[in-house]
Order: structure tokens, then sequence, then C-alpha cells
């Protein structure tokens, strides 16, 4: 595992834990550190603490602030956009970065394939937007497997 990913998962999980003290902790590691390679991680560090502290306008700044034209892939930051929305209960505008996320694409991250029957399992009427997302991208596997748990998610 990459250290990048390494720490992107770390981020998302004390995300979904709402720790945002942990968080901004980390944030200021990674952004006071001398990695210019790990300045995106502490801005989106820095974003998710935002987000789970219900600053969605200053979370979404975080992002932009850290995106470089070498990273994230334009693909990975919309997942981080989608993050965001979700955390702050924006479930439909998280789904619309998903898309955005997903679309077209050979393979997905499985914690991007997740997070779309997670919008649905909270916000049910979402469902049909759900299943179009699922059916967006990845492969034939991921979307069969990602559409059967946004219909499961909406029972």
């Amino acid at each position: 595992m990459s250290a990048r990913r390494g720490y992107g998962d770390e981020t998302w999980r004390l995300a979904l834990a709402r720790d945002s003290v942990a968080l901004h902790c980390a944030a200021d590691l990674l952004l006071e550190g001398e990695a210019v390679d790990f300045n995106y991680e502490g801005h989106r560090a820095r974003a998710f603490a935002l987000a789970v502290e219900e600053y969605v306008d200053e979370a979404l700044e975080q992002l932009n602030e850290g995106w470089t034209e070498e990273w994230p892939f334009p693909a990975a930051y919309a997942a981080d956009i989608a993050r965001v929305r979700f955390l702050v209960a924006d479930y439909a505008k998280a789904l619309d970065a998903l898309e955005l996320s997903v679309r077209g694409a050979d393979r997905l991250e499985p914690a991007v394939a997740e997070l779309t029957p997670e919008c649905v399992r909270r916000e049910k009427g979402l469902w049909r937007r759900g299943l179009q997302v699922a059916l967006s991208g990845g492969t034939a596997g991921q979307r069969l497997g990602t559409a059967l748990a946004v219909l499961g998610a909406r029972l």
C-alpha cells in the first residue's frame, strides 16, 4: 500500500468515526512536514475535520486549496467531494460527486463503491439515483455488486 493511500484510508476512517480532533492533528502533521507530496492529504484531513464539524463550505475550500495539476486526479478529487458531502449528510450531492468520480472508470476503489449504498441507506428515496451511479463505472462485477448493495440499502 502506498503511503498516500495509507494516509487517505486512515483519514477517512477518522472521518467516519467523526474524530475531528484527530483529523486536525493529522492535517497539522501532514501540512507542516517537508514532504510537499503530502500537501493534499493534509488539506483532505482538514476538510474532513471541518465537514465533521458541519462547515461544508470551508471543507470544500480545503480540498480545493490542496488540489494541484499533479494530484489528486479528477476522479479522486470528486470522490473526496462526495465524502465531504456524505459527512454533512448531503447525500444527493454526494451521489452527484460520486457519479463524476466513477463515470466510465474501468475499476473502482472499494471505498468509493461502498459510499453509494451508504448514501441510499441514509436516505432511502435516493435509491434510483444510487442505482444510476452504481451502473456508471467499474468492472461488470463492481457495477453489479454496487447495484445489488444499493437495492439492499433501500429496504
